[in-house]
């Protein structure tokens, strides 16, 4: 096997890896989106407000400080 070709099967399992890395967050980042909806809806959460019904309900916007 040429240094070449070393080079690009090491490329390609490295590419590999990163594929399966990346597969594996998406899972966690859906995981932990769910787990905090499910945690917003229990009262027994401390911290973890649901968010507002509507937009009656939300607090004012923030000065603009730019002005």
């Amino acid at each position: 096997m040429t240094e070449h070709e070393e080079h690009a099967e090491r490329l390609q399992d490295e590419a590999e890896k990163l594929k399966r890395q990346s597969a594996q967050l998406g899972e966690d980042i859906s995981d932990a989106r769910k787990d905090w909806e499910q945690k917003q809806t229990d009262d027994s959460v401390p911290g973890a407000v649901g968010e507002p019904k509507s937009e009656s309900e939300m607090p004012p916007p923030e000065p603009d400080e730019t002005d």
